[in-house]
């Protein structure tokens, strides 16, 4: 009896997450567009609470919270819009330049190697037939999937807009789940909120931190660099992959356009700078601290949520998973898979918020 047990046990539990798994996959759409809807409006609540302190209506203090996201996001990309402009322009002299390197890299290869500029043709040209094979379909989805993704992005200011109008009414939805002996919903969700964002400020200041090396390119008269220091800032968000793409771009563009070997190791440097002070002050001490989730399982979260949602998935999986963390760690059933998804670390008390849990019964009594 007891082995049937656990056996029906075990085919409830493989049966929910294969269920939860194909959810997700087919579901992805919609689940990304609440998901990252959910985190900005976590993001601009503040913001929000403190224009409604100033006796304006609440719909007043959605809306310029919202405005103000707009704001910065449209800002933002049009200063890279112009870069790419001015990178458009000097395309047939970037080619040039490129073309007159890569006769100098063929001549040396030759005499270090001894292999012939044409077999270093005839080897290029193969593996660049293969890329392209390889690479068309990848190109064709991309393209053809703009459109989807720009009809997923438009929405996302209006449900931002709305979930920070109806902000109160959803705290009155949590409060009245109520109580039970594994905890208070409104406590989840309070938590919940707080980590995400401190995990976005902390997002936020990476990308920052990315951008500023915009400056050490400026330092070296190296081109494009607000672009460069654009684009270092948001792969950044990418764990791993982004970093390494990041790190290339730059370095590639200065054996281009410069004469100078030492450019390319100045661009090396000034990756190298920022990279420290993300790895050892930002992502442990700002993003880290708010998430706390150990490096197996950011790694199997990355893996996960890479191959059900893309890039997008990666850069999602660390907050969700925080987010998972919490409810287990709420849940006393549930407080196993809450400490093996954590860190051996204790943070202070006042980083948790806990409300007071109501017993049913003694309310009951009471009345």
């Amino acid at each position: 009896m007891n082995s049937g047990t656990t056996l029906q046990r075990y085919v409830h539990i493989l049966l929910a997450i294969v269920l939860s798994v194909t959810v997700l996959y087919y579901g992805k759409d919609l689940f990304l567009l609440f998901i990252a809807s959910g985190l900005l409006a976590f993001l601009l609540l503040p913001l929000a609470r403190k224009v409604e302190g100033w006796g304006v209506p609440r719909w007043v203090g959605a809306l310029a919270a919202t405005l103000m996201m707009l704001l910065l996001v449209l800002g933002t990309f049009f200063l890279a819009g112009w870069q790419l402009t001015r990178f458009g322009e000097d395309l047939p002299a970037l080619q040039q330049a490129f073309a007159t390197k890569g006769q100098a890299l063929q001549v040396w290869i030759e005499e270090q190697a001894h292999i012939s500029q044409r077999e270093q043709l005839k080897w290029f040209n193969a593996r660049l037939a293969e890329l392209a094979s390889s690479g068309g379909d990848v190109l064709m989805q991309v393209f053809s999937g703009t459109g989807a993704v720009l009809a997923a992005v438009v929405p996302i200011p209006i449900i931002v807009f709305l979930l920070l109008l109806l902000k109160d009414k959803f705290r009155t939805f949590f409060e009245q789940l109520g109580s039970s002996s594994e905890g208070l919903v409104l406590d989840i969700m309070l938590n919940v909120s707080k980590l995400s964002r401190k995990y976005l400020r902390g997002v936020l200041l990476v990308i920052l931190i990315g951008t500023l090396s915009s400056i050490g390119f400026l330092i070296l008269d190296l081109r494009y660099a607000v672009l460069l220091g654009f684009l270092i800032g948001f792969l950044n968000v990418i764990p791993y992959v982004g970093v390494l793409i990041g790190s290339l771009l730059p370095i590639l563009i200065a054996l281009v356009t410069k004469d100078s070997m030492m450019y390319a190791v100045g661009a090396l440097g000034v990756c190298l700078l920022t990279q420290f002070l993300e790895n050892n002050f930002i992502t442990p001490k700002i993003v880290g601290s708010s998430v706390s989730v150990n490096p197996l399982a950011s790694i199997a979260a990355l893996i996960g949520f890479g191959l059900l949602w893309g890039v997008v998935g990666m850069v999602l999986a660390i907050p969700i998973t925080g987010m998972l963390k919490i409810v287990c760690d709420s849940i006393p059933s549930l407080k196993p898979y809450g400490y093996i998804l954590g860190e051996d670390i204790e943070y202070p008390d006042e980083q948790q918020i806990h409300l007071p849990i109501i017993n049913p019964k003694k309310s009951k009594g009471k009345k």
